[in-house]
């Protein structure tokens, strides 16, 4: 079922960090690759006031800004939250070419594995990956410039 049917595509919110360097990343790269999924990805930061979140989310429930900035989240059409390595899971899910990468999460013991290496990583982002100073906003952000290129204009 999809577009070809004649239904429109299943809708997922991805909730980052927006002041995260390896979550911008992860972003910019998942805009590149082709979906079955309607992505929309917003900024943990555009949710700080309950009046965002209400208008940004479907079925909003309360959402705790600590949790939310432990790990990424997503929040498929029915409310439905997956958050850490379930929401990477669930993403894989509708992206072309990485969606046999799920089907390893079906293994006994995986899904405990991948959950600890994704809280592993998400708990050091920003001693290996940096930050930025300030949050994107809404329609977008420019990444850091790698080292070469701040080498390059600086001279």
């Amino acid at each position: 079922m999809g577009k070809a049917h004649g239904l429109a595509k299943e809708k997922l919110y991805v909730l980052y960090d927006g002041y995260c360097n390896l979550c911008l990343a992860s972003v910019a790269k998942l805009k590149e690759l082709p979906s079955r999924a309607d992505l929309q990805f917003i900024q943990i930061q555009q949710l700080e006031s309950v009046e965002d979140s209400v208008q940004l989310l479907p079925r909003s429930t309360k959402l705790d800004m600590a949790v939310l900035y432990e790990k990424m989240h997503v929040v498929d059409d029915q409310g439905k939250l997956y958050a850490g390595a379930d929401g990477v899971v669930r993403i894989l899910r509708t992206v072309k070419g990485f969606r046999w990468l799920s089907a390893f999460y079906r293994i006994p013991g995986m899904s405990r594995i991948a959950d600890r290496l994704y809280r592993y990583v998400a708990n050091r982002r920003y001693e290996w990956f940096g930050s930025t100073e300030q949050s994107c906003s809404i329609n977008g952000c420019d990444l850091p410039k790698s080292r070469e290129e701040r080498n390059t204009h600086g001279k």
